[in-house]
């Protein structure tokens, strides 16, 4: 943690290292966006692989710009499927 901001670090492609910060109100809206797309998950697939993969993909969407709660889980739902067949 810096400040009042969560700092996420993630290494790209490239093998070059992307760090951002998130306000915390943001960081709510993260953390929201993860808990709803979960519940859209059967119990049995929903697991520890499957939501950091989800909570990647969030993270990355709103490094990318997208804040919403709507726009979070929008982007996480359409993934949703190829996630959980590739981690279960």
């Amino acid at each position: 943690m810096l400040g009042t901001a969560l700092m996420w670090s993630m290494v790209l492609e490239e093998g070059r290292r992307l760090m951002t910060s998130y306000q915390p109100e943001l960081v709510q809206t993260i953390r929201a966006a993860l808990e709803e797309v979960m519940t859209r998950i059967p119990a049995e697939q929903a697991t520890v692989s499957v939501k950091a993969a989800i909570a990647e993909l969030i993270l990355k969407t709103a490094a990318q710009g997208q804040t919403t709660l709507e726009g979070l889980v929008a982007a996480a739902t359409e993934q949703l499927q190829a996630i959980v067949s590739i981690l279960t």
